[in-house]
């Protein structure tokens, strides 16, 4: 159960959240602008021209490592700050307010990030797993846009987003918010969960014609991006998806 400090930095977390996000939907344009590159159409990957979401996730759990191990000294750190002020006792005898080791947390070490307070075990498995369910499964990605929403098709579903309107999402253990504009002549995804580091999709069109996705996840002591590049072909075949029930 998280301590009220926890829990302090976790609303503190949250109210971030909600004032970056407020920023993000203020950058993001609804509409094109002129001359904006035609992204919506039928896309097959260039495997050779991409990079491999293994390599990318490879990279991600090496800075979890990392996380691991600061939390970990921390945590040490911390102990031996404690024991230090603490006055000597008797052997077998401890502090009333002191729970016994691994009690408080589990056992588990913690990631004390700005504006963070929670089990790391816990939150870079979801880090990894939102990341890896960004990617576009297979080849095929189809683009679609309307003066309202924007969607990408893959094998492996639709991701659909309302243009300039943030929207509440699930996402990973915290929930997250949503939108989607234009920046530029680009068009970005953004995604801002409650607690964790931010995740980018942008989507713009390389000089000889190319669909260019870039996906990002950056914050909290994460930085980890994934270029993937896409030929524009009209007889494509979408992917048949499979009906899903509630």
């Amino acid at each position: 159960m998280p301590t009220a400090p926890s829990r302090a930095l976790c609303l503190c977390a949250a109210m971030l959240a909600a004032t970056l996000t407020g920023c993000a939907a203020e950058r993001l344009k609804a509409v094109a602008p002129p001359s904006a590159p035609k992204l919506v159409g039928r896309w097959t990957l260039d495997r050779a021209q991409s990079e491999h979401v293994d390599a990318a996730v490879m990279s991600l759990e090496t800075q979890l490592r990392g996380l691991l191990r600061r939390a970990r000294r921390a945590a040490q750190r911390a102990e031996q700050a404690q024991g230090e002020r603490e006055p000597p006792r008797r052997r077998g005898e401890r502090n009333a307010a002191s729970p016994p080791a691994g009690e408080a947390g589990g056992g588990e070490p913690t990631l004390h990030e700005p504006g963070v307070v929670v089990s790391a075990p816990l939150l870079g498995a979801s880090w990894v797993r939102e990341f890896i369910g960004h990617v576009p499964v297979g080849s095929y990605l189809g683009v679609r846009l309307t003066p309202e929403a924007f969607s990408v098709h893959s094998a492996g579903g639709i991701q659909q987003c309302t243009l300039g309107v943030p929207t509440a999402i699930a996402y990973g253990h915290s929930g997250a918010n949503q939108m989607c504009g234009w920046e530029g002549h680009d068009f970005l995804i953004v995604v801002k969960p409650l607690l964790g580091p931010q995740l980018t999709e942008r989507f713009a069109l390389s000089p000889n014609g190319e669909l260019v996705m870039t996906l990002h996840l950056a914050g909290h002591g994460i930085n980890v991006r994934l270029i993937r590049r896409y030929r524009r072909t009209p007889h494509a075949t979408p992917p048949v998806l499979l009906p899903t029930s509630d």
